[in-house]
């Protein structure tokens, strides 16, 4: 089973799509794929669906909402290094939030404010998103 196969489902479950079996697979993406059209007659190819959104963010689609540009990069490298920019965006995000909080912890006035264990939660999920980029940049 293949994403090529199975574009509908693929977009849905991502990997986790190869786990299932081949009829179910196949009746699913002829359910995914016929969904669109048949619960909005209105609807056109290229509108922005939720289904249609999964299947450009498995497609490479970096921070911005844009597909990875090629540049003479393959399939595999433009997904990965989108996945980078998507990863350093978000712990961007988090550190600055995290900023944010110790400069109004230390400085500020606004109570409540943010407990440790929310900001050990960031930590966190900042080391994980550094860990991801690091096997990311390994595969591109």
């Amino acid at each position: 089973m293949t994403a090529i196969e199975y574009p509908c489902l693929f977009a849905t479950l991502g990997e986790a799509a190869k786990q299932l079996p081949d009829e179910l697979a196949r009746a699913l993406e002829r359910t995914l794929a016929a969904t669109p059209a048949a619960n909005n007659p209105e609807y056109t190819p290229g509108s922005i669906t939720v289904l249609d959104c999964l299947q450009r963010i498995r497609q490479g689609e970096d921070a911005d909402g844009q597909p990875w540009p090629s540049d003479g990069h393959t399939p595999g490298q433009c997904r990965a290094l989108a996945g980078i920019d998507r990863a350093t965006a978000g712990q961007t995000f988090l550190l600055e939030l995290l900023h944010a909080t110790e400069r109004t912890r230390v400085d500020g006035d606004e109570d409540p404010q943010m407990g440790d264990a929310a900001r050990e939660g960031i930590l966190l999920a900042c080391r994980a998103l550094a860990e991801y980029v690091g096997v990311q940049v390994r595969a591109a």
